[in-house]
């Protein structure tokens, strides 16, 4: 009766009352706080500035004790020189890249204080057409010196070697060995020069040589050729020398026609020796003193004297 008496009594009370008895439940009223603030979980400050009171989160805390914030800045200062090692890692990766890229070239010959214009740019133009079929090798350790040699005496034979030297960010100075011409080569109107190696070059920056290689043989000879042998012009060198040695001056070497085993050459005066090849130079300007001796106590001019055959000499 008293338990059925207490719920119509509760039953008989206003709205307000009753909602007034539910909250004062512990558990709802638990329930509702919870509800309420829960927004505010995010804001709540985390950690302890207390060095004696240890949390399970204090390095990522809001408030740390001395100790984790000694921590903080210690790792903070590791990311830090991280950073700044990465950055200057690459900025000097990007600085060595650009000190070894070559974009602009300054051609020099050795011995010579200034080259025309018109070479500089014939020059400069050969090279960048090397780099433009291979932009890689701009960078010098990619560079085939050997193959860019190649290149560059394929356009202009005078040039015997090159030496590049990087100067700045991207220029560089290309330092050129010319060829020096022992002898001014003939052939026809046409005059070229032949180095100590027989090769054939139109452009000389030294003196003209005073001795003349007249190309009579008929063979068509492009520059960057090699007009003989190297026993040919080794030959003539040694003709050369003894001839000096016995104070004889050569002006005009000639290769006569259709032969290439024979030389024809002419000392102070209109006559003509005819030397061969396969005979000991020595031996023959031995032979052309005594024969030139010979004709000058005699007073006789011939057109031409032949001393290809050792100890015999002929002359018309």
């Amino acid at each position: 009766m008293l338990s059925g008496s207490k719920k119509q009594d509760k039953k008989s009370l206003p709205a307000r009352r009753r909602d007034s008895l539910v909250k004062e439940s512990p558990q709802q009223a638990s329930q509702d706080q919870s509800s309420r603030y829960t927004f505010r979980r995010n804001r709540t400050l985390t950690g302890s500035s207390s060095a004696k009171v240890a949390s399970s989160i204090e390095l990522h805390a809001e408030l740390r004790s001395p100790r984790a914030h000694v921590h903080h800045l210690t790792s903070f200062r590791r990311r830090l020189l991280g950073y700044f090692g990465t950055v200057s890692f690459l900025a000097l990766g990007v600085y060595l890249l650009l000190s070894q890229l070559v974009a602009t070239e300054y051609f020099h010959v050795s011995g010579v204080q200034s080259i025309p214009e018109s070479v500089q740019a014939g020059y400069t133009k050969t090279m960048e057409q090397y780099y433009t079929a291979r932009p890689t090798e701009r960078l010098r350790v990619l560079l085939d010196e050997g193959r860019l040699l190649s290149h560059m005496q394929a356009g202009h034979a005078e040039i015997q070697s090159l030496v590049i030297t990087q100067t700045g960010l991207g220029e560089a100075n290309i330092t050129i060995t010319v060829r020096k011409p022992i002898a001014k080569w003939s052939i026809g109107s046409d005059d070229r020069y032949v180095d100590g190696n027989g090769v054939v070059f139109s452009k000389n920056f030294y003196a003209s040589p005073e001795l003349t290689i007249v190309d009579s043989s008929g063979a068509q000879v492009d520059s960057g050729e090699l007009v003989a042998s190297n026993r040919f012009l080794g030959f003539v060198g040694r003709l050369l020398s003894a001839a000096h040695e016995r104070n004889l001056n050569v002006s005009k070497v000639t290769l006569p026609a259709f032969t290439t085993r024979q030389v024809e050459m002419v000392f102070e005066g209109k006559t003509k020796y005819r030397v061969s090849v396969d005979r000991s130079a020595g031996q023959q300007i031995e032979d052309i003193s005594r024969i030139t001796a010979y004709l000058d106590r005699k007073n006789i001019t011939p057109g031409y004297v032949d001393v290809r055959l050792e100890g015999k000499a002929f002359y018309k």
